[in-house]
């Protein structure tokens, strides 16, 4: 690796199963260096691409509207007379009793088969008739992603694509590859992402963006697009999710989306730490209270209640209302309030994350957040409350990280997009943020012993363990080795990659790299380690040495808060430094000789 390159992320990949449309266009050979591609097979090459595309659309519209049919009262009755028909007196003594069934249930299908037929037969008018969209018309599919061809171009863990708001493609940015659809060009980027899953936010679908009003039937044209998309991406074999993360009543008549999608969460995408985190907190804040938010007039009775009791009274219990609050402002604004009043448990983690204290009005439980002595506040107990926390000196830094560990560990983005994955079928190895290889040096099986110990005892549960074995020559490491990989075997019970490589001496070190205190070791081990792992980031693990059971967890949300290159203990808390002993970096930067220069450098303590 030269000096002055940068580790960055990866742009989108166009693989999975998207990517066999991009297929017609391989038909051809590629031109040689230089030579310009023929104009007239280029174009015969996206004709067939757009048929092929809009086949596979009237495939999946036909199937949605035969499985609707079936339900359908013309359809029951003609099987029930042909079953009369068929066992005459066995069926045919009830024929009379169905026959009346059938006729108190007449009147069509009704809920999400009807609008599931409806839209399918609108949607088949549409082909037949020729509405192909100006840009589907003229934009070829499966073009791939910039820079695919580079060779040292590595494809990234996820990509995500679908009806995302903009706040939504923010917080999972950090974690996957994003691509947003938009009604005019939904087709075309589906198919050409190469994505991995597909979201249908319900935030999404809320007035002022894209999709506005798509469930709404005023807007039958925008309606029609999503059920086209979601039976494209069914076709493309995309799982397909829809994330219901607004109250039904925000966003209604959207039932029949959730029909149609292979799954449904009603959780949200959780807390993004490289938005929400401590880092760059004041040592001093002010401890007045403060509701984040506008007050919302279908709040229910109990919070409007307790609201107006402390934030139209005057005394040091006072709330102030911020009023309507822009997301991307939302961090700058908890990291600058010591104390917030909030009844949304997703603000309360926010506020939680950026190191404040959060009084809960309501919502349900949220670790790390005062809740009530009973089952819900009463004014005088609120406003008691709010005036002993508002005398207290702002969190400080020890009781600031046990919560956002825990915020780390079960309410992050990369968490719940774990969950997502796992929803659609898809493995958890796909997040590579949480991807962590743990380099370590085991000479007999002993070692071996107090390594998988240890790491049974972490909290985040490494991706892959490097352990780095035996002598110098291959013939008497080849025993050790195998006995270490034995003794590791609770480990790989438990989905973590094993790979064991042989020792090797007279490596260089990596004392002297600028701003990083290395081991002055006769051979670098890390760096043979490093370059046998598989995962995007890795820790070195030294034996004889007392980790306590968040060592991992610290550093990998240490990582995820900063975006930095290279975590460990400088001295700093929560802080970016120019010099560090490196715990958690970049693959890159242990296994290349000359690591690159630039990096962020960020100091958990």
């Amino acid at each position: 690796m030269s000096a002055g390159e940068r580790v960055s992320p990866a742009g989108p990949a166009s693989s999975g199963p998207g990517a066999e449309i991009g297929a017609v266009a391989e038909v051809d050979e590629p031109a040689a260096p230089g030579v310009p591609a023929d104009p007239g097979l280029a174009a015969e090459r996206d004709r067939l691409a757009r048929t092929l595309r809009e086949t596979r659309l009237q495939l999946a519209m036909t199937q949605a509207r035969l499985a609707a049919l079936e339900q359908s009262a013309t359809m029951e009755l003609g099987r029930t007379l042909v079953r009369a028909a068929r066992r005459p007196w066995s069926r045919g003594v009830q024929l009379p009793a169905d026959l009346v069934r059938l006729w108190r249930e007449r009147g069509g299908l009704t809920g999400p088969g009807a609008a599931t037929l409806a839209l399918a037969s609108a949607q088949l008018g549409d082909l037949a008739g020729g509405g192909e969209r100006f840009l589907s018309a003229l934009t070829a599919p499966g073009l791939g992603a910039p820079g695919s061809q580079a060779p040292g171009w590595t494809p990234p863990g996820l990509v995500i694509t679908g009806v995302l708001s903009a706040r939504a493609c923010a917080a999972l940015t950090p974690d996957a590859a994003v691509h947003p659809l938009l009604p005019h060009d939904a087709d075309v980027v589906l198919e050409s992402a190469g994505a991995d899953l597909v979201l249908i936010e319900a935030a999404a679908i809320l007035a002022g963006s894209a999709w506005a009003y798509a469930g709404d039937p005023a807007a039958a044209d925008r309606g029609r697009r999503l059920g086209r998309l979601i039976a494209a991406a069914r076709a493309l074999g995309k799982p397909v999710i829809f994330v219901r993360n607004v109250p039904a009543h925000l966003a209604p008549g959207l039932d029949w989306v959730a029909g149609s999608c292979d799954a449904v969460s009603d959780e949200g995408f959780g807390v993004p730490l490289a938005r929400f985190n401590p880092i760059g907190l004041a040592g001093s804040r002010p401890g007045d209270p403060v509701y984040a938010d506008a007050r919302d007039p279908r709040e229910p009775p109990a919070v409007r209640a307790l609201l107006n009791a402390v934030t139209s009274a005057s005394g040091p219990g006072v709330v102030r209302v911020a009023g309507p609050v822009p997301w991307r402002r939302r961090p700058a604004l908890y990291r600058e309030h010591a104390l917030f009043v909030t009844a949304s448990a997703d603000q309360a983690r926010e506020q939680l994350a950026c190191g404040a204290r959060v009084i809960m009005l309501g919502g349900g439980p949220v670790a790390g957040a005062v809740m009530p002595a009973g089952d819900f506040w009463d004014a005088p107990a609120l406003r008691e409350g709010i005036a002993g926390l508002r005398a207290c000196a702002p969190l400080a830094a020890a009781e600031i990280l046990p919560v956002l560990r825990e915020i780390f560990l079960t309410q992050a983005t990369p968490a719940r997009l774990a969950a997502l994955t796992a929803l659609a079928g898809l493995g958890d190895h796909l997040i590579a943020g949480r991807r962590i290889a743990v380099l370590a040096r085991a000479a007999d099986a002993a070692a071996a012993s107090a390594l998988s110990a240890a790491l049974a005892r972490q909290r985040l549960t490494p991706a892959e363990v490097v352990v780095v074995t035996g002598a110098p020559d291959a013939a008497s490491a080849e025993l050790p080795a195998r006995a270490v990989t034995a003794v590791l075997g609770d480990l790989a019970d438990r989905g973590v990659s094993i790979r064991s490589v042989p020792l090797v001496t007279g490596g260089p070190d990596t004392a002297g790299l600028p701003g990083v205190a290395g081991d002055r070791e006769p051979g670098d081990w890390r760096r043979h380690a490093a370059s046998a792992a598989r995962s995007p980031w890795v820790v070195p693990w030294h034996a004889g040495r007392e980790y306590h059971d968040a060592y991992l967890a610290d550093l990998a949300c240490a990582r995820e808060c900063a975006q930095a290159d290279v975590a460990g203990y400088g001295g700093a808390v929560y802080s970016f430094t120019a010099s560090l002993e490196p715990a958690l970096a970049r693959r890159e930067f242990f296994a290349s000789g000359d690591p690159p220069h630039g990096l962020r450098l960020f100091s958990v303590s």
